[in-house]
């Protein structure tokens, strides 16, 4: 008898720390989070706030949910004000979404408008993916 105690006190013990560390939440929780964080950022960013929108897109992006109104953001971050940030987000945006021409059209010109700020301009995660789907773009076109 004391043996079924002590194996169900372990059994609920464990329970407890599988429930507590997430193994067991509600699919999608994590995603509903990241687009409300998403979108109340956005709602409360100054209407100039390239930044916020870019951001706010790229997080959605990760975690592959509301990609469409993150698309959104995306385009009104570079209406406000285009970056190296946020031209490689829609780089990515592209990429993700198997579009290798746009992608690699974005991250040519993230590159160029940061060496257009900066002479001494470095973003070799960009530049990396920049080189992988243009590597896509020429076999596509043999």
């Amino acid at each position: 008898m004391n043996y079924v105690i002590r194996n169900v006190r372990l059994m609920m013990t464990m329970a407890a720390v599988l429930v507590g560390t997430g193994v067991y939440a509600t699919p999608g929780t994590t995603d509903n989070k990241t687009v409300e964080k998403a979108r109340l950022a956005v709602e409360e960013a100054a209407p100039d706030d390239w930044f916020t929108f870019a951001e706010s897109a790229e997080k959605c992006m990760k975690k592959k949910v509301n990609l469409k109104e993150a698309k959104t953001w995306l385009d009104k971050s570079l209406r406000i004000k285009e970056t190296p940030f946020n031209l490689a987000i829609m780089g990515d945006y592209y990429n993700m979404n198997k579009l290798p021409e746009q992608a690699l059209e974005y991250y040519v010109k993230s590159l160029r408008v940061g060496l257009e700020q900066d002479i001494n301009y470095s973003d070799p995660v960009t530049h990396a993916k920049m080189m992988k789907v243009r590597s896509t773009v020429i076999r596509s076109s043999n």
